[in-house]
């Protein structure tokens, strides 16, 4: 009876989930109000000396041949570098001509209100070309007094990476499972001018890139994913919403014969008051779920949710960071990378992590605990890349609040620290659930089992989100 009433809630709630909208406050960016930009050629700048000569630098078929002998670190710092010195080229790679912004060293003059910067960046990048925006910056605020030699420019990155996500532009939402990383929202068409903001974020993010400045946008790794146009599953669906995750699984963990869930390859959308059914494939609204058939509906409708649904959004932000870098150079990377280029590395504090972690089934931090010993004696022996990817694999994201540190992670239900929990079986791999930021960790029988299985773990099935 309880898998019946299961079943029959099934379809109404991966409708609702599909229809759920939120009304957004759209603002309008008024123009004629700041002094357009400026380039200009400063001879007081020496050339830019952020990459080594080439000749001291592997390329990156050499970089990725010494993944097994470099530390994540190690080989992160020099993929890093091998980007900076592929964009210091130019567009034509360095074969042809050099520009003149790479001799000259002319300077892109911007002026901003920093109550306004959003809007008044919005506005001056608008006219600039992409032979422009390979100048260096210099940022002036108004009504502040001061000379950017780097640091004016380094806060404008600051103080608008904060504004993008300003709930008046609708541009993003909070992530399902924590209230500091966003992503997109599939909705933002309530403001008229959505696209072109895409265009001109993902112009800011590849302007960071080309700088070496940081842009410290709280991103989920669907995110960077899609930025590197990259496949999804429908395990991504954990980080964008929770419970439509859960029908699907629901959906794959159990039989369907015998059932009739009303459901077919197509979906309903109501984009405010506009109502449209959508086939999820050719003659899909006359085709039912079935038990032979649920996978291949699972697939196209995460896919549908993970990236048709938002698609001329993230088209539109690809298209504004290829202004300024190649995405064939990101290509190269993977969705943790790209987060660590964007918005750096996050300095984890192994400390403050076990300080404030929560153990369950059996496991305690005590020194007859073997399992949980060997697990911290690991991550304090981890560069900070590493435990990075440690935190992104159970949490979904690198980041850690500030400045509230561990004790402020939240998951899909509120305040929710780092937990890990004991299963008996040790012939399993370690897996996460990234909704509750808990490490199923197995209790395995030495520290050298530990360390391949989480390994393992970490690169291997990184993306298999699991439910509790």
């Amino acid at each position: 009876m309880q898998r019946r009433r299961e079943a029959g809630d099934l379809a109404a709630a991966i409708q609702l989930s599909i229809n759920e909208n939120q009304q957004q406050i759209v603002v309008n960016i008024p123009s004629g109000t700041i002094p357009a930009p400026v380039v200009r050629i400063d001879g007081s700048r020496v050339q830019d000396a952020r990459v080594a000569p080439a000749a001291d630098m592997p390329s990156i078929k050499s970089i990725h041949e010494l993944k097994d002998r470099l530390s994540i670190g190690s080989l992160f710092k020099m993929k890093r570098d091998w980007l900076a010195r592929e964009l210091s080229k130019g567009k034509d790679g360095g074969k042809g001509e050099p520009s003149p912004a790479r001799h000259e060293r002319r300077l892109l003059q911007i002026v901003v209100r920093r109550d306004q910067v959003f809007q008044d960046s919005y506005l001056q990048f608008a006219s600039l070309s992409d032979d422009d925006l390979r100048n260096p910056l210099s940022v002036h605020f108004v009504g502040e007094v001061g000379r950017d030699d780097g640091g004016v420019t380094r806060d404008w990155y600051s103080v608008l990476a904060k504004e993008i996500f300003n709930p008046q532009y609708a541009l993003f939402t909070h992530s399902a499972v924590d209230d500091y990383t966003f992503q997109i929202n599939p909705n933002s068409g309530v403001n008229p001018d959505h696209l072109d903001f895409f265009r001109y974020i993902g112009t800011i993010v590849g302007k960071a890139l080309y700088d070496g400045c940081l842009f410290d946008a709280h991103f989920t790794r669907l995110v960077y994913k899609r930025i590197l146009d990259k496949n999804v599953t429908y395990h991504d669906m954990a980080s964008v919403d929770v419970q439509f995750y859960k029908s699907l699984c629901w959906l794959l963990e159990n039989k369907l014969d015998g059932m009739d869930l009303g459901l077919t390859f197509s979906v309903d959308t109501d984009n405010f008051g506009a109502y449209e059914e959508i086939e999820l494939k050719k003659g899909g609204k006359d085709t039912p779920v079935t038990e032979q058939n649920k996978r291949e509906y699972v697939d196209l409708l995460a896919s549908w949710r993970l990236r048709e649904s938002v698609e001329l959004q993230f088209q539109a932000l690809r298209t504004g960071l290829s202004r300024v870098v190649d995405p064939v150079l990101l290509q190269h990377f993977d969705e943790a990378e790209l987060e660590w280029l964007i918005g750096g590395l996050p300095t984890i504090d192994a400390g403050d992590w076990r300080k404030n972690t929560v153990y369950k089934a059996g496991f305690s931090d005590s020194p007859d605990c073997h399992v949980i010993r060997w697990f911290w004696q690991l991550v304090e022996s981890w560069d900070q890349e590493m435990r990075a990817r440690l935190l992104q694999f159970v949490t979904g994201t690198s980041k850690v609040p500030y400045p509230e540190g561990f004790k402020g992670l939240r998951g899909s239900e509120g305040s929710r620290m780092f937990h890990i929990v004991r299963v008996s079986d040790s012939t399993r791999l370690p897996q996460a659930h990234t909704c509750f930021n808990e490490l199923i960790l197995p209790d395995y029988d030495s520290y050298e089992e530990l360390h391949k299985n989480l390994i393992t773990a970490i690169f291997e099935t990184g993306n298999q989100f699991q439910l509790r």
